[in-house]
């Protein structure tokens, strides 16, 4: 058996004995408070990767993830023609928003700009665009269990069909009429992963999910944080860079998913 099968349940995987390398990271989270109280710097807006005139049209939303994917090409000292996974909850929300107050109110014709940048791959389309770019991309979407099953998917191709992938899990702040209660804050999260688990990198095992419900654990399932921010921990270690192996949580509620982390 290959050393990446598992057996059983999804949710029930054997000991992970294939780590892949992180090369490069890279965030962006605009308030600078937020990002000050999470230890991190380095973190504003820049996406001077994309033409000025392409730049005014597009979201938020694509606006941080290619920010952040941008700067983890960057710190991999990696070519940006990279195949790739944009994760994120929500997607183009706050467009589609627009689009939806504009048919109730019979705003016709509808904006083609809109339209077309409403779109759940619209991150991702951009960024082939503006790096020039036709390696696979996907765009995934998987509520607050997003940047852990990013995780896996990008896993899963490393040991079958490339070797090295582009992973960015993203969302912007929601619509207030959407979700009242959720202050969620524009942020965006770039790793570039590696098969070739190299000595002097962090290594992260395959995700996992807990079987056991932990009762200590939040039942909150959907976080009232932007479900991006669960990619935060891992970041926060391999910046904090303590030597060892380390269990870090990638989702919330009493059964998260979970990844071994090495940093050597």
């Amino acid at each position: 058996m290959p050393p990446w099968c598992w057996v059983g349940d999804m949710t029930d995987f054997t000991t992970p004995t294939a780590p892949l390398a992180i090369l490069g990271s890279g965030l962006c989270i605009p308030d600078g408070n937020v990002a000050a109280g999470l230890g991190f710097a380095d973190a504003e807006l820049d996406a001077s990767i994309l033409p000025p005139m392409v730049r005014r049209r597009t979201s938020n939303a694509t606006r941080v993830a290619i920010s952040a994917a941008d700067r983890a090409c960057t710190a991999a000292g990696t070519h940006r023609k990279l195949p790739a996974i944009f994760v994120s909850c929500a997607g183009e929300m706050q467009v589609t928003n627009k689009l939806c107050r504009a048919i109730s109110q019979q705003n016709y014709p509808l904006s083609p700009t809109l339209f077309h940048n409403s779109v759940h791959n619209t991150a991702a389309s951009y960024w082939s665009m503006a790096t020039g770019s036709t390696a696979a991309m996907q765009a995934m979407g998987a509520l607050s269990d997003g940047f852990a099953l990013g995780l896996l998917e990008a896993w899963c191709q490393l040991q079958t069909v490339t070797e090295r992938v582009l992973l960015v899990v993203y969302d912007e702040d929601m619509p207030v009429k959407l979700l009242p209660d959720y202050g969620w804050k524009n942020c965006a999260f770039a790793l570039v992963l590696d098969r070739d688990a190299a000595a002097n990198r962090p290594r992260l095992h395959q995700p996992f999910k807990r079987t056991a419900p932990d009762p200590a654990l939040s039942t909150e399932n959907f976080p009232g944080d932007n479900p991006a921010m669960a990619a935060a921990p891992l970041f926060q270690a391999v910046q904090e860079s303590p030597r060892g192996r380390q269990q870090i949580t990638l989702s919330p509620g009493t059964r998260p998913w979970l990844a071994d982390l090495l940093i050597p």
